[in-house]
This record gives structure tokens, sequence and C-alpha cells, in this order.
């Protein structure tokens, strides 16, 4: 993966009274796709949190997920030097490494963080399972096992089903039955779940069902307007059944969450097939 420079204007957020309530709001414009104004809470959270190495981690997740991986491999290196205590930074090494196919190095920063976390964090072994599933080379039995270890730590948390129904996913399970009965389960556990409702609608859009995935995507966006995701999944699927002005309508509304440049280049070419050429 190639890490790419973001040049785009930062946009700066509010910030809440409490840190817990800070991170989870920063980590959330992460999962929105809105990368920038997550960068701009992240640096407010540094000033009030210098040594704590769950923030840098974090971070690191920012840039990791917009493809910054050189950023993100600085901040995972930071969080280990201001906290070496921590696991979660440690998670983010191995990460980079697993990622480089650089597996003996990796595992040994993804068994550290297991080893440093507490017994009661289910969060840990989960984002070390996500290291297996998401990345091109995977270790699904790996994952299953941490899932299996989070899910006894914490059955209500909903996050446990999502990750399990994306290793079923990835396992190549044909009929996606194992992948959607998880997602399921997530939402039923909390029913505003928008990763749960997303993660059930790309399932449908990779079945080719498009009309019900698009039902999803929709559903999502009730729930959360703020969530990027469902706008661009929306928009895709208008792109294929080559309704290319509601394409446009979408990504637009992504665009007002997530404006940075590689979002603006898609966006480019949504326009040339509408022939908005001016645009």
């Amino acid at each position: 993966m190639k890490s790419l420079k973001i040049t785009c204007a930062a946009f700066l957020i509010a910030s809440s009274t409490l840190f817990s309530q800070t991170l989870q709001d920063a980590t959330r414009l992460t999962t929105n796709e809105q990368f920038e104004n997550a960068d701009a809470a992240f640096k407010k959270l540094i000033v009030t949190q210098p040594n704590n190495g769950e923030i840098y981690f974090y971070y690191g997740e920012n840039f990791f997920s917009n493809n910054n991986l050189d950023m993100a491999n600085s901040m995972y290196q930071k969080g280990v030097e201001v906290n070496a205590t921590n696991p979660y930074s440690y998670i983010g090494l191995g990460k980079i490494l697993w990622n480089k196919v650089q597996q003996s190095e990796a595992r040994t920063n993804l068994y550290k963080a297991i080893s440093l976390a507490d017994k009661k964090d289910a969060i840990v072994p989960m984002k070390v399972a996500e290291v297996y599933i998401f990345s091109e080379l995977k270790d699904l039995d790996e994952a299953f096992k941490l899932l299996a270890q989070a899910e006894k730590i914490d059955p209500k948390n909903p996050q446990v089903y999502i990750l399990k129904g994306d290793a079923f996913l990835e396992s190549g399970n044909t009929d996606g039955s194992k992948a959607i009965e998880n997602y399921a389960k997530a939402e039923t556990l909390d029913k505003n779940s928008v990763i749960a409702i997303l993660r059930e609608g790309k399932l449908y859009s990779r079945a080719k069902n498009y009309n019900l995935a698009l039902e999803y995507y929709k559903k999502a966006s009730l729930i959360d307007s703020t969530f990027a995701p469902a706008y661009r999944e929306k928009a895709e699927i208008y792109f294929k059944a080559g309704k290319y002005n509601n394409a446009v309508d979408q990504f637009k509304r992504y665009l007002e969450l997530n404006n940075n440049c590689s979002a603006r280049g898609r966006y480019a070419g949504f326009l040339n097939q509408a022939e908005k050429y001016k645009e």
C-alpha cells in the first residue's frame, strides 16, 4: 500500500470536557471517514494528554485508514515512546510490519500487545484480530481465536460480532449466512450500529443484490446523517446502475463530510460520467 500525502485544509472541531468522551469523538470521526476533522481532534487530545499511548495509536489508525502509512507508523512509534507499557501502539507497529509481509517481527509486536493487555480488555484482541482479517496476508484461524477470547470477555459488544462477520466473509463462505448472522446479532445488540448496517449492505452488494444493499445504506444514513461511508456506497451503487446524477448527488454529500484529495478525485470521475464537464 502506498502512503498518500494529504494536503487539504483541516477543520477544527469542538472538544468535550471528558477525556474518554473526547477520544470516542475523535475515533468516531475516523470511522466516519472524516479524516481531517479527526486529525484536528487528535492534535487537541495530545496537547492535554501528551503521554497517553492510546491516543497516538488511534491517531495512527486515522492515518492508516487514509492510506498514509508513513505517518501511521510514526504515531504508533510515538505511542510506544511515551508509554511503553500501553498495548495499543504495539498493535499498530505489528500491523505495519504484517502489511510489509514481515510476519515474524509483526507477531512479536502483536503478541506483546496481547501480553500487556488487561485480561478484562476485549478491545486489544479485537484490534489484533482486525490485522489478521483485513490485511492481504490473512490468518483467519488466529483471528477467530482472538474474537472468541473477546466474546468471552465482553459478549454484549456489537463490534465483536461485526468482526466475526467480517472474518466469515473473508473466509470465502459463499452464501454469506454466517457473516449476515453475526452482523444481525451486532445490530440486535445496538440497533443504531451504522457499521453493522453498512456491513450488511456491503454483503448484499457483493452478492449483486443492489436494491437491498441500497436499502441498508439508506437506513444507515437515516440513523446517522454524518456517517460518510453510507453516502460513498450509495454513490457506487448508483454509478454501477448508470444513474450518474444520483451518484454525483450522493458523492457530493460524502464530500461535505470528507473533502480530501482522493475523494475529490473519485468525485471527478462521477462528474465526468454524468457529463458535468465544467464541474
